[in-house]
Parts: C-alpha cells; structure tokens; sequence
C-alpha cells in the first residue's frame, strides 16, 4: 500500500514537473510572439497607404491567431449561455436599489437583447434610475488594488478607457467580485471590428471605415502586447492576478466591452468614464439624450425618449454620431442616421506648383493639418471647411495672391464667398471626385439578406449607407453647378 501511495506521489510530482515545464515552453513561446506583434505594429504605424496597412494588418492576424491558439486553455467561455443569468442579474440590481419598475429584459428581433416596456410612459417620465453602488467606473479601478499599476503606467494614467478595461478583467477573474452578476451577463463577444476576419474586412472596400478598422485592430494588438510584457515582468501583486487571465481573446473582449457600453459621467466635478448596468441595456434610435447622472441623488437616471406603450422596445439616443463610428466601436448600423457622413480623402500633392501658396491661405483658415473632410447626409452636404478646401485648392495664382492678402479670409467658408469663377472649378471637381468614389462602390448590395453574417451584413448597410451619402452630394453638386452663371456643364 506504502509503495502505491509513493509511486503516485512520484507520479503527481512528475506530470507537474512536466506540466510546468510545458507552461515555460508556451510561455518562451508566446513572448517570441508577442515581440513580433510589437514590431509589427510599430511598422503598421509608420505606413502610409491603406494597401501596406491591408499587408501589415495580414501579417498581425496570423500570429495573433498563434497567439489565441497558445492561449486557448487559459481564455475560458462561460458565459455561452447568458440567459441563465438574467434572474440572478435582475435580483443583484432590485437588491442594490435599482429602480425599472414597468421595464423588462427582452429579445429583439435585430437587437438581441433590450429594454421592453411592461407599462406606458410618456415623453420626458421617468423610466429606471441606477445607482452610484453597482456603477463600475474608472474611480473604483484608482481605488483597487490596480491602482499600484496605474500610478507607475503611463498608458493607463491617460487612457481611462483602458484602464476600466483592465479593471473589467482582474473583476472578471475574481469570484467574490461585487459585479459578478453584471460580469456573468455580458454579451460573450461582439460584432465590433476586432472580432472581424482580414476576409470579412476586406469586403469593407472601398470604404474609408477599412482604413479606421485596420487602425483600431493594430492598436489593441499593440496594447494587447505592450501589457502582456508588463503583466510578466513587473514585480506588482496585482499583476500576478492578471497573468492567467490576461490573454488577447480577454482583452480583446474587454474592450469591446469599454467600447459598445461606455458612458462618460461627471463624478466629483470631472467626467468619469463608467459602466451604468441596465441603462446600458437601451439600444440606438434617433432623437435627444435623455440621460443624465443626478449628483444630488447620485444615481444616474433615464427619461423616456418618446412616448412608449406596453410591450414596445425601450430607446435612447447615443449621440450625433456617424455611422463610421457606430460601426466601429458599437458594432451596428443606423440606416435612419440623420447625422451620418462620409469621410473624403483630400489634401494638396507635393508635387503641386501652388503648394505652398495654398498651405499658407488653409493655414489661416486652420485646415492645415487636416486630410480627411466630411460629406453629410442632409439637403447641403458640404460642410464649412470642405467648401473652403476645395476652393482654395481650385484656385489659380492671381486668386490665391488675391485671398492670401486678407489677414483671415472668412468668406472662403461662406456660400458664394469665393466668387463664381473659383466656385464652378471648386464644384465641378468635388463632383468629378464623388462619381469617382461612387464608381468604386459599384453596387453596395442589399443587406439584410438571411443568410448573411452579422458583420457581413453591417458591412453591407454601411456601404449601401455611404452611397446614399455620395448620390445625394453627386445631385446636390449638379444643382449647384447648373445655377452658377460661368458653370461648366458637368
């Protein structure tokens, strides 16, 4: 018996050894890895073009997806089934005085999960109030023991979003957490651009929302890095609790996290950035914002939008944001956006005799380091400052010298500002440069098909959206031309 119990011993003691020695191998491993990524993403950085950022991005992907496969028995999905924790999630927010009476937990069809009406409100009551105990803030990561780390980190000191993002984690890996039940019924991934294939990405073209992509998965790639070494070679306490849960899948859930339910509050006279449990339930529609953190009753608090009937599906307004931006860091599409626009790719050639005569007059106007202008989606699709680029860009050297006099030449901002000649250029050249964008998306296809993905999907409204944007500007632009006296018929 005495020789059994030692064999096993013996036994134990050597898969151990084994067991440890395979965790240093993977782990030498995975530091080769992770250095890559570093270099890589520092390369991606110093590109210029969209198609060496499409190659650096390809060469990223594959060894993050070495790196998840290394990392696969440490990433643990337990929240596949998040239904399972609605009820302990509803009790954990009535017992620590959440208010949401007539509000419901629900599945929509398009939305998944969202706040449905179980009573009538009307326009501007009161629908749930949230209070300032079950808010996880970047406050509460400065008063945790993380806070050892954020004093000596600089990239946590000024990016508070990460900062909660790391928070999100080291509370996810705690099982006595406070939050628990709001961490066990958060969605278990996102359809935000980090978890996009390069296939699924590359269908984005020729929109400009792949260069933002590529830009936003390269800089979670570098974070994830740059506290991967942190993580494992800081001597802090805190860090020890990270190592087995700090992995790319990990993080990379933690920060869509950040990204789809953020909310910036005013905490002791300063914005906050927060999680706000259920107010963070509410899907998009348009309209105004109608919630507001009460300080003196601290809680944060949410008004009805509109009118809602029983069994309606609860809204709120996110903001005037652009599709481009919803699309990227909330993962969705808003066809109805009355604030969506299009970013255009503009800027003065090198190689251009009037350079420096036009830099100088788009110094004074303040548009000087700026390489990207809007289209918008309403009756004048031409902001300010792209009427008064495309102007000064149009212009030969006697208007130049002309405008280049006046200490701050306004006008250019204004319509007819500029004269008629330098305008019939102006926007005959903004069109010709719209039809071609337009010509590049051939046809944005129909979304919604049923058996499209969900990102492939996104992806086709928000192509088919950006047409909307550049059909609507083509028109404006041939109005525009047909009423200016010296207009060349475009």
């Amino acid at each position: 018996m005495g020789r059994k119990l030692q064999s096993k011993q013996m036994s134990k003691k050597r898969n151990q050894k084994e067991g440890n020695k395979f965790i240093q191998q993977k782990r030498k491993e995975l530091s080769n890895l992770v250095d890559k990524v570093l270099k890589l993403t520092s390369i991606f950085q110093a590109t210029g073009t969209v198609t060496k950022s499409w190659e650096h991005h390809l060469q990223i992907e594959a060894i993050i997806k070495e790196i998840i496969n290394i990392e696969a028995p440490l990433t643990k999905n337990e929240q596949s089934q998040r239904k399972l924790y609605l009820e302990k999630y509803v009790s954990w927010l009535h017992d620590n005085g959440a208010q949401f009476d007539g509000v419901d937990i629900c599945d929509f069809d398009g939305y998944e999960l969202g706040l449905k009406a179980t009573k009538e409100f009307t326009e501007g009551s009161l629908i749930l109030t949230v209070p300032h105990k079950v808010i996880m803030s970047e406050k509460d990561a400065r008063d945790s023991e993380l806070s050892t780390f954020i004093k000596i980190d600089p990239l946590l000191q000024n990016m508070p979003n990460i900062t909660l993002a790391l928070f999100l984690l080291l509370e996810k890996s705690n099982p006595d957490s406070f939050w628990k039940p709001y961490i066990e019924f958060l969605p278990e991934k996102y359809s935000t651009v980090l978890y996009f294939t390069s296939e699924e990405l590359a269908e984005l073209r020729p929109s400009p929302v792949l260069e933002s992509s590529l830009k936003l998965y390269n800089s979670i790639a570098r974070q994830y890095a740059y506290f991967y070494n942190k993580i494992h070679t800081l001597d802090l306490p805190v860090l020890n609790n990270l190592k087995e849960i700090f992995t790319f899948e990990n993080y990379r859930w933690a920060v869509s996290t950040v990204m789809t339910r953020l909310n910036n509050i005013q905490l002791e006279d300063r914005p906050t950035t927060a999680f706000i449990p259920l107010w963070d339930m509410c899907n998009h529609e348009h309209g105004k914002i109608t919630t507001d953190y009460n300080k003196e009753l601290n809680r944060g608090e949410c008004y009805a939008l509109r009118d809602f009937q029983p069994d309606d599906q609860i809204f709120i307004f996110y903001g005037a944001r652009p599709n481009a931006d919803l699309f990227l860091h909330n993962g969705f599409v808003y066809p109805k956006n009355q604030h969506d626009s299009l970013s255009l790719a503009l800027g003065v050639s090198s190689s251009d005799p009037l350079r420096e005569a036009k830099l100088g007059l788009l110094t004074k106007l303040g548009l000087a380091g700026i390489t990207h202008y809007n289209l918008y989606k309403t009756s004048n699709p031409i902001s300010a400052e792209l009427l008064a680029f495309i102007r000064i860009f149009n212009m030969n050297q006697e208007e130049l010298t002309e405008w280049s006099g006046q200490s701050v030449p306004g006008e250019l901002v204004s319509a007819g500002g500029a004269g008629a000649a330098v305008d019939a250029r102006a926007y005959a050249y903004l069109l010709t440069r719209c039809r071609l964008v337009r010509a590049a998306y051939k046809d944005a296809g129909d979304a919604g098909d049923a058996d499209t993905s969900l990102h492939r999907n996104n992806i086709k409204l928000l192509k088919k959206c950006e047409v909307q944007i550049l059909d609507n500007a083509i028109e404006y632009l041939r109005n525009v031309l047909e009423k200016l006296p010296t207009a060349e018929k475009a």
